[in-house]
C-alpha cells in the first residue's frame, strides 16, 4: 500500500510540476491546453503564466515535500489547491452550465485530490 501510495503521489507531483513548467516557460501552450485560447492580451498572458503556473508549482511542492522530505502532510496542501479548483468548476457548471469539455478536468482534479489524499494519510503511518 506503501508503494502504491508514492507512485500516486508521484504522478501527482509529476504533472504538476510539467504543467507548472510549461505554464511559467510556455504560457501560449498552456493557455491553449487549458481551454483559454491564445486570444490573450500581454498582460494576460503575463498574469497566466503567475497565477496558473504558480498554482502548479505550489502544488508540486506540497506532493514532493510529501514525498521527498518526509513531511506527508504537505501533501493535504495539493489536495486543497485541486480541491478548491474542482469546487470552481462545479459551481462554474451549477451557475452557468456545462461547456464542451469540461468532464475532463473535472475528473483529473477529482482523481488529483483522490490521489493526494489517500498518499497522504497512507504516507503518514
Amino acid at each position: 500500500m506503501l508503494w502504491i501510495a508514492r507512485i500516486t503521489v508521484g504522478l501527482g507531483f509529476l504533472f504538476s510540476l510539467l504543467m507548472g513548467v510549461q505554464t511559467f516557460f510556455m504560457p501560449e501552450v498552456s493557455a491553449v491546453t487549458l481551454g483559454l485560447g491564445t486570444d490573450l492580451p500581454a498582460l494576460g498572458f503575463n498574469t497566466f503564466r503567475a497565477d496558473i503556473g504558480a498554482f502548479f508549482l505550489t502544488a508540486a511542492v506540497f506532493a514532493g515535500l510529501g514525498l521527498f522530505a518526509g513531511r506527508p502532510g504537505a501533501i493535504y496542501g495539493a489536495a486543497l489547491l485541486y480541491g478548491l479548483a474542482l469546487t470552481g468548476r462545479i459551481i462554474g457548471v451549477v451557475m452557468a452550465g456545462a461547456p464542451e469539455g469540461i468532464a475532463t478536468p473535472i475528473i483529473v482534479e477529482a482523481v488529483l485530490v483522490l490521489f493526494f489524499v489517500f498518499g497522504a494519510r497512507t504516507l503518514s503511518r
